[in-house]
């Protein structure tokens, strides 16, 4: 299973795996479709006992920025998002751009519960 990459060019985030490269959008499109710069993870009781969370207060901030520059996708997840074009748009935004900002949240949220 390809793993895609992601990519920055010239502030335009795609996710790339081999010769295939998807265009996603802009990182500023992203991150305000997302609800800004960070995102915050919410644990409870029993999540924090997890040696790997080391999180005094039960939440984790996530670097959305950061995060959507580094973090790699599955093929599954790209074939989805392929899906979708970058011509229309919902909320004034890229359906494919859109799309990918519900995927990530999506993959954020299966780490705790959502405070954003």
């Amino acid at each position: 299973m390809a793993r895609y990459e992601p990519e920055c060019v010239d502030d335009t985030l795609f996710l790339s795996a081999d010769t295939e490269r998807i265009e996603i959008g802009t990182i500023d499109d992203i991150v305000a479709a997302i609800g800004g710069e960070t995102y915050t993870i919410e644990y409870d009781e029993k999540q924090r006992t997890q040696a790997w969370l080391n999180t005094d207060k039960g939440v984790l901030e996530i670097d959305v920025r950061e995060t959507v520059t580094t973090l790699p996708h599955t093929e599954e997840t790209v074939s989805k998002l392929q899906q979708y074009d970058m011509e229309t748009d919902r909320y004034g935004l890229p359906t494919r751009t859109v799309e990918f900002t519900n995927e990530f949240v999506d993959i954020l949220e299966q780490q705790g519960r959502s405070t954003a």
